[in-house]
């Protein structure tokens, strides 16, 4: 695909064709995490948060978009050193802000009731882990999931009481299967009434009707006053597609399945080139004012 000095150059045309509002405060821009700002296995790149930390210092509205919850979300804010972001988190069924003086403050919360969902996804995976997450405080779960995986559980419950009560999400993990595996078995559940989406690694999300992350920015774009029109988003998985949809200027990375291309306006370089970083480099250069680099080195 290119260098990334060249895709900094693809995206500016991309973006300057666009004619979006030259004021940085009327621009809203989503990040995803997993996959697009944050490849597994490695801290954030360096020119990363700079051009993020640039983008909110001259006014650009920065949003997370995410299917992490709360507790697993906050982290990546702080080491992007957003004092004062919105986060959509648990693929929009939780939407807060979060500032260095007041912490996560929860907005709005969309649930569902899930005992018979549960029910329909044990009858087609029996020895399948489950999640629900209810808070933005973390996941109870029938069983504890595989090291390293929803580090954000807080306890250990039976299916009754996982059931007892409406939740915002669902996660369905079987470490026992390949994702082929994975995916014929979830096409022979019934998730009609639900928003339901294959992640990583055999993990499946399933939400209450209604929500994705578009929902959440559009949420966003109203407590803000930000016009959608003027929104932009960088996404990978199959929950971003809703969102590179919605608004005006949707960028898969590299790294994405054809779907998530194919619903983007535009695709930029994989997690591992730092295609996110290019994205938001972009966007510096068509900003007023002084560029964000003193050398044009970084972009080489």
């Amino acid at each position: 695909m290119g260098s990334y000095a060249s895709m900094v150059r693809f995206h500016e045309g991309k973006l300057r064709n666009l004619r979006l509002p030259s004021a940085p405060s009327s621009l809203l821009l989503a990040l995803d995490i997993d996959g697009t700002i944050l490849e597994e296995g490695h801290p954030l790149s360096e020119r990363l948060v700079q051009n993020v930390q640039y983008l909110r210092r001259v006014g650009v509205h920065i949003c997370i978009t995410t299917g992490r919850s709360v507790p697993a979300t906050v982290p990546i804010v702080q080491q992007l050193g957003l004092g004062n972001t919105w986060i959509v988190s648990a693929n929009g069924s939780l939407i807060g802000r979060y500032s260095t003086d007041t912490g996560y403050v929860l907005t709005n919360q969309y649930t569902f009731p899930v005992h018979e969902v549960l029910a329909r996804v044990l009858d087609a995976m029996p020895d399948a882990l489950i999640g629900v997450e209810d808070s933005p405080a973390g996941f109870r779960v029938l069983r504890p999931f595989p090291p390293g995986e929803l580090r954000e559980t807080i306890a250990v419950q039976s299916l009754e009481e996982l059931g007892a009560k409406p939740v915002s999400r669902v996660v369905v993990r079987n470490p026992l299967m390949n994702n082929e595996e994975f995916a014929t078995a979830v096409a022979k559940i019934n998730l009609s009434g639900v928003q339901s989406a294959i992640g990583w690694r055999a993990w499946l999300d399933i939400n209450p009707p209604g929500t994705s992350k578009a929902k959440g920015l559009q949420i966003v774009c109203k407590n803000l006053g930000v016009d959608s029109r003027h929104t932009l988003a960088i996404g990978d998985g199959a929950n971003d597609i809703p969102l590179l949809q919605f608004v005006a200027y949707g960028v898969a990375m590299g790294n994405a399945n054809p779907a998530v291309k194919h619903a983007a306006d535009s695709t930029t370089l994989a997690v591992e080139d730092d295609g996110a970083a290019a994205v938001l480099e972009a966007i510096c250069a068509i900003l007023p004012g002084e560029t964000v680099f003193e050398s044009p080195s970084i972009a080489d």
